[in-house]
């Protein structure tokens, strides 16, 4: 799939791929009940929003920005390093300009 730009794209199969490779991290950090049910929840949203014929980029921005600050809080994204920051700098840099604050939390 090409964009604007005629630059090669992720296919949307893909980002959902990435959004189970979180949720398969999650499932075996200790978050508390609060924090696990918020990141299942943006997760679950995120993964509606690519099932769009067109995502919207800045509705997806919003949501995986949520599920990056909820998991920076919790100490979710400095234990789990990379296991967590990989997906999320892959669907950040998909998103592009809308997911800006998640390129900065993961810098």
């Amino acid at each position: 799939m090409s964009n604007a730009t005629n630059q090669q794209t992720r296919t949307t199969g893909w980002l959902v791929a990435e959004l189970h490779r979180i949720r398969d991290v999650l499932a075996v950090l200790p978050l508390p009940d609060e924090t696990a049910a918020a990141a299942h929840r943006d997760l679950g949203e995120a993964e509606s929003l690519l099932g769009d014929a067109e995502p919207d980029r800045r509705r997806l921005g919003g949501t995986l920005e949520r599920l990056t600050l909820v998991l920076a809080a919790s100490g979710a994204l400095q234990h789990a390093g990379q296991a967590l920051a990989g997906p999320l700098r892959t669907l950040a840099d998909w998103v592009g300009e809308p997911a800006r604050t998640i390129r900065q939390l993961l810098a």
